[in-house]
């Protein structure tokens, strides 16, 4: 990562002279040296933006005839200093980066960090770079930064996480269990107020924020309470962000990241203003909400398997029976047909009312009787089935919206399942 570094006469002057004093000069975080009381980055993720080559652009278009104040800047990306790779020497590159900037930092400096990422590992790494380098995270704003359009459909996050840090100057020790109540209360206050806002912005026709951005939210709320703390279980947190990471290794770090995830994902209810509501998604299980989570995304064109392996971190479940295709860019679920009898019958799925109406969809789409298929989903259910029927109403309209285009004739069948559940008792 390259340090942007601004110098001027501000304070001697109050003023700045953009002919001679400003100066931006990009260097590594070694070669710093004055001390700054705001340090802006937006620092990369290993390999996945090669910020460098952007430069490299930039540079290749501007240097020829640069209007001031850009004609007193160094014209160079400095790609040798990049901070490079995706394992410990990254990770340590980083740390040392940030704290080169926290050194050079006054007590009541601030650094202002923009960084986007879905991967729950990225934002334990996050974390331990801010604990190694004496930084807490003060404020988390996520900004919208992209519009959708039809051109644009997809998974993808359509905004940045905007960090506020100071440096840490208070000692706190805490405990796993005490931090999980806290980090629930700043993530659910966080996807609340994002929720609003899609709420308000839906009133023009418009979602300011998709699953994804929400998701990653809830991780930038649980830096937050995390970088809080120099003490966690009894453990300095430099030293447990210091540690080499071993392969499958999971840290307690890990565990709350991961644990934010899962509380974002629960409050996210898809479509929750329309066929789905609030009392069935806090009834289904976890491969249930998983499905029903992942058939709202596919409905959007989004296809990255990257999706689908985070939600299912925050359900708890094994995703992979579920999918017709685990291909990186092309995942997507198994359909109602595909479901073979006896996936429905074991495993997550059994005994769930998403085994249910996929099985009757299946059986609808094989031309039975409707009343005979009801008929067997009320044998199936047994004593249960009328106070469950509301929820088999709810998911099976549900479906049929998520699958109208993909899937018509399984949407189609829903619908009729459904309204039949829903009629029955009145002549239907």
């Amino acid at each position: 990562m390259l340090i942007t570094e601004f110098r001027s006469n501000y304070k001697k002057y109050g003023t700045i002279d953009t002919k001679s004093d400003f100066i931006l000069c990009p260097k590594s975080a070694h070669e710093t040296s004055d001390e700054c009381e705001l340090w802006v980055t937006d620092p990369p993720y290993a390999d996945s933006v090669n910020y460098e080559e952007i430069t490299e652009f930039f540079i290749s278009w501007l240097r020829k005839d640069p209007p001031a104040p850009f004609d007193k800047w160094t014209w160079d990306s400095r790609r040798v200093l990049a901070i490079k790779g995706d394992g410990e020497d990254f990770r340590r590159g980083m740390v040392d980066a940030y704290s080169a900037m926290t050194h050079h930092m006054p007590d009541n400096g601030l650094q202002c960090v923009m960084f986007t990422h879905q991967d729950t590992g990225v934002w334990a790494d996050m974390v331990s770079i801010f604990w190694a380098a004496g930084l807490q995270v003060v404020s988390a704003w996520y900004i919208a930064t992209e519009t959708t359009s039809e051109l644009k459909q997809g998974g993808y996050v359509q905004g940045t996480v905007t960090l506020l840090l100071r440096k840490r100057l208070d000692t706190a020790a805490t405990f796993k269990q005490r931090l999980l109540p806290q980090i629930r209360k700043e993530v659910t206050a966080q996807i609340e107020a994002m929720m609003n806002l899609n709420d308000a912005a839906q009133t023009h026709g418009e979602t300011v924020f998709n699953d994804s951005d929400l998701q990653m939210a809830g991780y930038a709320a649980a830096l937050k309470v995390l970088t809080r703390y120099t003490e966690v279980d009894g453990r300095d947190v430099t030293t447990l962000a210091l540690q080499p990471r071993q392969k499958g290794q999971k840290t307690v770090v890990d565990d709350i990241v991961e644990y934010s995830s899962e509380v974002a994902n629960n409050l996210l209810i898809p479509d929750r203003l329309k066929a789905l509501n609030p009392d069935t998604w806090s009834q289904i299980t976890g491969v249930e909400r998983f499905y029903l989570r992942m058939a709202a995304i596919e409905k959007t064109g989004a296809a990255k398997l990257d999706n689908y392996q985070n939600f299912a971190k925050a359900f708890h479940i094994d995703y992979q029976p579920l999918m017709a295709s685990l291909k990186p860019n092309q995942a997507k679920l198994k359909s109602a047909k595909q479901f073979k009898p006896r996936e429905l019958t074991s495993g997550d799925l059994a005994s769930t009312l998403l085994s249910e109406l996929l099985m009757a969809i299946q059986e609808l789409l094989n031309d039975k009787d409707p009343k005979v298929v009801l008929g067997q989903i009320r044998t199936s259910l047994d004593d249960t089935y009328f106070q469950k029927r509301q929820h088999l109403i709810a998911m099976a309209h549900y479906l049929a919206e998520m699958w109208a285009r993909a899937r018509p004739e399984e949407a189609q069948k829903a619908e009729i399942i459904g309204d039949r559940i829903r009629n029955e008792g009145m002549g239907g």
